[in-house]
């Protein structure tokens, strides 16, 4: 599952920010890869990426990530796409091979916007690889964002990387991106604004509360209905002239599209929630986390100290609750 989002504020800030919703239980790491790192495919490359990021993942037979951003202010985060990402069957010589999850990584490491990313997808293969952990080839696509508030979807056809453009800037899952902006069309109606009094059967019936603009928005888990909640939500979404209330107003759209325990369960009962969310500052180089088991929200600003260090630097989550206490 997972719903990302994104946005370019009023105080100039580009935002994107995503939850990862999974079985699986994700670890959700805080970690940082730097600038010129080596690091060897699962399938094929073997090389230094230009560019450091900040972002999470977990260990799953090594690093990887789900989300991040780089020095160059482009971000992404992972999502599920079941039934429509396909990949190639064997490497390509005079390509970049890479596996599904390691796209991150070139993402981050080797653009340093929107318009790299087109042209260097040209040459790149992306090759199924089964992640032992989870037992599967992970079907994929990726929400992207630069520092201009620029927004595409990155998925993939044989191998090959198709670039979409995505100016609602809300990704989900399955189905495609065409369809969620065709399902759209059936939610025009809905509106923050009060209905006002219409006659029918020559009553005069007014809206039950203010809200009466809202009825209809869909309120489950699917990926249609959490693909219109959220853009309904970050269209109508009231900013003010606080920068820090740019990752508040992110954090809370999140809670919104965020799933408990117990409310949704795959066909082994397990269950699947939200074990994280996480808001990334494009513009700042700043990357947030809030974990399931806490209120508390976690920072890490992609300092040119991380960015030159020779190895990652991986960061442990944070549980508990914090309060104020007044008596």
């Amino acid at each position: 599952m997972c719903t990302g989002f994104s946005f370019f504020s009023k105080n100039n800030q580009a935002i994107l920010a995503r939850t990862m919703d999974f079985v699986y239980q994700l670890k959700g790491n805080p970690a940082v890869q730097p600038r010129h790192y080596y690091w060897e495919s699962r399938v094929d490359y073997k090389g230094e990426t230009l560019y450091g990021f900040v972002g999470s993942g977990s260990d799953m037979e090594g690093f990887l990530f789900g989300d991040g951003v780089n020095e160059h202010g482009v971000g992404a985060s992972v999502q599920y796409f079941r039934g429509y990402a396909s990949y190639a069957s064997e490497i390509k010589e005079g390509y970049m091979n890479i596996a599904q999850n390691e796209v991150i990584n070139w993402i981050l490491g080797y653009n340093q916007n929107i318009e790299d990313l087109i042209e260097n997808a040209k040459s790149v293969n992306v090759v199924a690889h089964t992640l032992n952990d989870i037992s599967e080839i992970p079907p994929l696509h990726y929400h992207i964002s630069d520092d201009t508030g620029k927004t595409v979807e990155l998925t993939f056809n044989e191998g090959r990387i198709v670039i979409n453009a995505n100016p609602v800037a809300v990704l989900t899952n399955n189905p495609d991106l065409n369809w969620h902006y065709e399902n759209l069309k059936n939610y025009i109606n809905i509106s923050p604004q009060k209905p006002k009094e219409e006659k029918f059967a020559n009553i005069a019936l007014k809206s039950l509360g203010n809200e009466g603009g809202t009825f209809g928005l869909p309120g489950g888990y699917t990926s249609a209905e959490r693909f219109v909640r959220i853009a309904y939500l970050k269209n109508y979404l009231e900013e003010d002239n606080s920068s820090e209330n740019d990752i508040l107003n992110a954090f809370k759209l999140l809670e919104i599209m965020s799933i408990p325990k117990g409310a949704v369960r795959d066909e082994d009962e397990g269950l699947h929630y939200t074990l994280y969310q996480t808001v990334l500052n494009l513009t700042t180089r700043t990357f947030f986390i809030k974990w399931y088991d806490t209120n508390q929200i976690t920072e890490v600003q992609l300092t040119e100290a991380l960015l030159d260090k020779k190895e990652m630097t991986i960061f442990e989550p944070i549980k508990g609750l914090i309060v104020n206490k007044l008596s």
